[in-house]
């Protein structure tokens, strides 16, 4: 453990409270300086609605949003006792306008997120405490810097490493608000973005609606289709939990919960796989990388799971298709289109 993650550490413990939930946001201008009334409007209040001496009478739970601003130099760190708004996409982009965001929360009931944002942009996120997946614009652009993180998050003392992380990458530190931080109560926040009910409705709206407005027989047929072309081009199909996975997939029979637990190593080992030897992780195109994400998809795509969506198991198909992709993607339009009952629709076996 290093000197900043120790010092976190012994925060966290002097503040035990703190390991339940809470959110701070770090904003550092860059196009230009802010002011703490430009944060308070690009969160969605007006500069009178700051408080320059909160009262403490006040319980912040009634409000859907509740910040206190500190700055470091010309940095300012929000602090959210039980929130998460910091962490909210549309709250990341309006933040990072012109500026760069680090935000760090997590909640009693395990959910975590560490996000980095710069010019409106998600870059990078994941979830602290399982930081081997990663999403964003360049999803791996904080390798070096995360590295602690992994390390910690095997042990299960993440909290501190991701604290750590976010004043490795800001240069400022996480605190408690000070005592002039002024605060912000909000009883409304900026709404949320329209959202696809899945990654696949992100990636491929079309796809996506295509899919939700066709039988469920139809929508089995075709994930069938995509997971087995996963697990020929990727080489999965000479392990034996693949097998049978696949068997149950395409007969629907089984113990899906068991099938899923069944493909847990497999994915623990791939997804050791896709480290070299120094412990960067490989190219999300590399051959080791897809067969993890092949592996996923199979494992996202078993009956019975309600998350994440069972259509996300074609969200990274053109990932780990590559150039067989397209013409598949055609052939699945055709099934679609043709409807249940046509011959084209029948999920195929593993075998063909």
């Amino acid at each position: 453990m290093d000197e900043i993650q120790r010092r976190y550490a012994d925060f966290l413990h002097r503040n035990p409270y703190l390991t339940q939930a809470t959110c701070w946001t770090v904003v550092q201008p860059i196009a230009s300086p802010l002011t703490v009334e430009t944060i308070a409007e690009r969160l969605g209040g007006r500069p009178e609605d700051l408080e320059p001496e909160p009262d403490d009478d006040v319980d912040e739970a009634d409000y859907e949003g509740a910040f206190h601003i500190s700055h470091d130099d010309a940095s300012f760190i929000l602090y959210e006792d039980n929130g998460y708004q910091g962490n909210r996409p549309e709250v990341l982009r309006r933040l990072s306008d012109g500026a760069r965001v680090l935000s760090l929360f997590w909640n009693i009931n395990g959910t975590a997120r560490l996000t980095y944002a710069a010019y409106g942009t998600i870059v990078t996120a994941l979830d602290p405490s399982f930081p081997g997946a990663r999403w964003g614009k360049t999803p791996h652009i904080l390798d070096a810097e995360l590295a602690i993180l992994e390390a910690a998050a095997e042990t299960g003392h993440w909290q501190a490493a991701a604290m750590a992380v976010v004043e490795a990458v800001t240069g400022v530190g996480l605190d408690l608000p000070d005592a002039s931080a002024p605060r912000l109560l909000l009883e409304e926040t900026i709404p949320d973005d329209p959202r696809a009910p899945s990654v696949l409705g992100t990636v491929d709206p079309d796809l996506d609606v295509r899919l939700r407005l066709a039988p469920e027989p139809v929508q089995t047929a075709v994930i069938h289709r995509v997971v087995n072309a996963y697990v020929a081009a990727t080489g999965l199909a000479g392990e034996p939990m693949v097998r049978e996975a696949l068997d149950r997939l395409v007969t629907g029979g089984g113990d899906a919960k068991r099938a899923g637990a069944d493909l847990t190593p497999l994915l623990a080992r791939l997804m050791e796989d896709r480290r070299d030897r120094q412990g960067a992780v490989l190219a999300e195109d590399h051959p080791v990388s897809r067969r993890f994400w092949a592996a996923r998809a199979l494992d996202e795509a078993m009956p019975g799971h309600t998350w994440p969506d069972r259509l996300d198991a074609l969200a990274n198909a053109p990932l780990i298709l590559g150039d067989m992709w397209p013409a598949l993607r055609a052939q699945l339009k055709t099934m679609i289109g043709e409807g249940a009952g046509s011959p084209s629709t029948r999920a195929p076996q593993p075998s063909e």
